[in-house]
């Protein structure tokens, strides 16, 4: 798992990470897809000044399957996949941006996990 701010968390907070990331498994493996390749959570969403969150308003860990192009998103409740026609890397700012909005996702986020490609 790769964090927008890297520090160690919580035992508890870590047990949430865990669970968001096999919410994400388990709707790859319901649309029967391989696992996403690269991963990254913001430690903030999950525990900060002390204080674990169970959930968050917006997207907390996304992932990418390169092979397939797809984009998982998760905010601690619900978890979803968007395809996309051609690789996260390739898209410009502009489809970038519009991606974002049209599915609520987080742009620091997205952007770092670009970045991790």
């Amino acid at each position: 798992m790769n964090y927008l701010q890297e520090r160690k968390l919580s035992e508890t907070a870590s047990e949430l990470v865990r669970f968001d990331a096999a919410s994400i498994r388990q709707v790859a493996a319901a649309e029967h897809l391989p696992v996403p390749d690269v991963w990254i959570a913001d430690a903030d969403a999950y525990e900060k000044d002390g204080r674990v969150f169970r959930d968050s308003p917006s997207p907390r860990m996304l992932a990418y399957s390169k092979q397939n192009h797809v984009v998982y998103a998760t905010d601690g409740c619900n978890s979803c996949a968007r395809r996309l026609t051609l690789g996260l890397e390739k898209m410009v700012d502009t489809e970038l941006t519009t991606f974002a909005r049209d599915n609520e996702l987080r742009m620091d986020l997205l952007k770092r996990l670009i970045a991790l490609l």
